[in-house]
């Protein structure tokens, strides 16, 4: 084969992945489902799906996209050796997914599935890595790219769409899949605005900015778990802007914020499990469920949907563990669990040096999945997560960006 029929080839794979990452933002609409109490709506794929499309169409674009990710990345890992070792740990786990399906009678689809969507977003990361290093694909242009297309759907739902629905209350419509998947694409291109913002050294708009933009997300849709993610990055950006900041965020984080937690959860008697909306009690369940494992179901997990139990806080029907991690152990052992978290690891690592900005994305993107069912499982959303982090993983490495070495 010659080197530009190779060249062709690899540009054709790389423009296919971009166009259906696109199109997977674009008709996520249909995948939104409506709660009991939204019975009076009418669902989007009826509403508004002219071209009568399946409601998982957004999904099925996966079986296209993963293989084409998988296929640029074996072509041209070379020019990211970086991230052969996560690759290759990749590969493993679903060995491992496959192994925990054959002993649990699980078929080797649903065995592989939690991996799939952990890592096609990680995938799409080196993808874009990659073609910056081979012929300079524009990584911030593309990250500009993503973000429009997500606001203007964004404001194509605010003002078409019903409202959203969560823990008792309406909110904001939603576009994306869902209320949580919504959040994270907010979030994550929200991260891109300000750090532009910090880049081009703004840093009293980038303050006025995250204010804003949590306030919007708070009030607008209030997913908590997203907050988290969103809230780790403003404290690091805000601690980045000057001396006064890092002052009062050390003596906040230090002092203030354990008293003040303190004497709100004293003084209304919070309850705990109430607010952390039924997870503890869940907790608790998983605890007694892996108490009873078997050597085997300790080694390989007991297989895909063994997560999902009943338990009083959720009565009404079978819920998972509401913690990436959790389910990670229970359905695939403790072995996968081990190599899951050397994938964290060796992401933190993978920039060569401490960065406070890159480190506190990947904490905050393994934070969502420890306590909820975060980016580790929302694929669309860690799509928009892992397009910003390329830019700004490639962008502290510049040469020419002196500003953002802390």
């Amino acid at each position: 084969m010659s080197e530009k029929l190779k060249i062709n080839i690899d540009s054709f794979i790389f423009k296919s992945i971009l166009f259906l990452v696109f199109i997977k933002l674009i008709f996520s609409y249909l995948l939104v489902k409506l709660s009991y109490f939204q019975r009076h709506f009418t669902p989007n794929d009826e509403k508004y799906n002219i071209l009568k499309l399946p409601s998982d169409f957004s999904t099925i674009i996966e079986y296209i996209l993963l293989p084409l990710l998988v296929v640029f990345i074996v072509r041209n890992l070379k020019l990211f050796s970086k991230g052969k070792f996560i690759f290759q740990v990749s590969i493993f786990l679903y060995f491992i997914n496959i192994l925990t399906g054959l002993l649990n009678g699980i078929s080797l689809f649903s065995s592989i599935n939690y991996s799939l969507k952990l890592f096609a977003p990680i995938y799409l990361f080196f993808a874009l890595i990659i073609a910056h290093y081979k012929n300079g694909f524009d990584l911030k242009k593309n990250m500009k790219n993503v973000i429009k297309v997500c606001l203007v759907l964004t404001f194509i739902g605010l003002l078409f769409f019903d409202p959203s629905f969560n823990r008792g209350a309406f909110f904001l419509p939603i576009y994306f899949s869902g209320n949580h998947t919504h959040s994270y694409i907010l979030v994550c291109c929200f991260i891109g605005i300000s750090y532009l913002l910090f880049r081009s050294d703004k840093k009293k708009w980038m303050v006025v900015f995250l204010l804003a933009s949590f306030t919007f997300l708070l009030v607008g849709y209030n997913i908590r778990t997203s907050l988290v993610l969103y809230l780790i990055y403003i404290i690091v950006m805000l601690y980045l802007c000057n001396n006064m900041f890092k002052y009062l965020i050390v003596k906040g984080i230090i002092v203030i914020l354990p008293l003040l937690i303190l004497v709100v959860f004293i003084k209304y008697k919070v309850d705990l499990d109430y607010f952390s909306s039924g997870r503890l009690s869940m907790y608790a369940e998983k605890i007694d469920q892996l108490s009873r494992n078997s050597f085997l179901e300790w080694t390989f997990g007991s297989g895909y949907g063994s997560d999902l139990i009943v338990i009083d806080a959720w009565w009404w029907e079978k819920k998972g563990a509401h913690s990436d991690v959790i389910t990670y152990l229970v359905e695939n052992g403790i072995i996968y669990l081990g190599f899951f978290f050397l994938t964290i690891i060796s992401l933190l690592i993978l920039l060569g040096k401490i960065n406070m900005i890159y480190c506190s994305l990947i904490l905050g993107y393994f934070i969502t999945g420890t306590i909820s069912n975060g980016l580790l499982s929302r694929p669309l959303a860690a799509y928009v997560f892992f397009t910003v982090l390329a830019f700004i993983y490639v962008d502290i490495l510049s040469e020419s960006n002196k500003t953002i070495k802390t």
